[in-house]
């Protein structure tokens, strides 16, 4: 059975490790070859560290058995203020073989339950504008696309935001 547990932050280096092999089959195309094949495993397992620490933000591993097979973790936004949003998914992976089997639902119906637990209406993401499947997911999700930010010269610059209400928008 697939489960979420609660990362901490000695699982630093087991969040560090799944990142390559999602980045491999989600972004290949999109960001160059070389960010993707010069992963620098050390500096992302020292920044994964600080922030699963980081109190505001939430850290979950997606684990299935003793395998890490994705991560989610949310919190206030890592890419600055937007609009009056207080809650941010800021990611959503899962190694390709574990896509399509509910667990993105999950993530969403666990994202529903905090933000009513914590009195939020609503919350956003960020997605690469290349990133087709995602998109077609935060769509299916009732996610709502605002912001547009492409056009970069690095493809992985390029991001839009979707925004999902719990209820009626204010």
């Amino acid at each position: 059975m697939i489960e979420f547990r609660k990362a901490a932050p000695n699982d630093a280096a087991l969040l560090a490790a799944t990142r390559p092999k999602v980045w491999a089959t989600t972004y290949r195309g999109i960001y160059s070859d070389e960010k993707i094949d010069n992963y620098d495993l050390s500096y992302y397992t020292a920044r994964d560290r600080k922030w699963i620490e980081d109190p505001k933000q939430d850290f979950y591993l997606v684990m299935d058995g003793e395998s890490c097979v994705g991560y989610f973790y949310y919190g206030p936004p890592h890419s600055g203020a937007y609009r009056d949003f207080s809650m941010c998914l800021n990611a959503l992976y899962f190694l390709d073989e574990y896509r399509g089997m509910g667990l993105g639902r999950r993530v969403f119906e666990h994202m529903r339950v905090v933000c009513m637990e914590r009195g939020l209406n609503k919350f956003f993401c960020q997605c690469n504008c290349h990133n087709l499947p995602a998109q077609g997911f935060y769509r299916k999700m009732g996610g709502i696309p605002t912001l547009f930010m492409d056009g970069h010269a690095d493809k992985a610059e390029d991001q839009m935001i979707f925004e999902f209400y719990l209820g009626e928008r204010k």
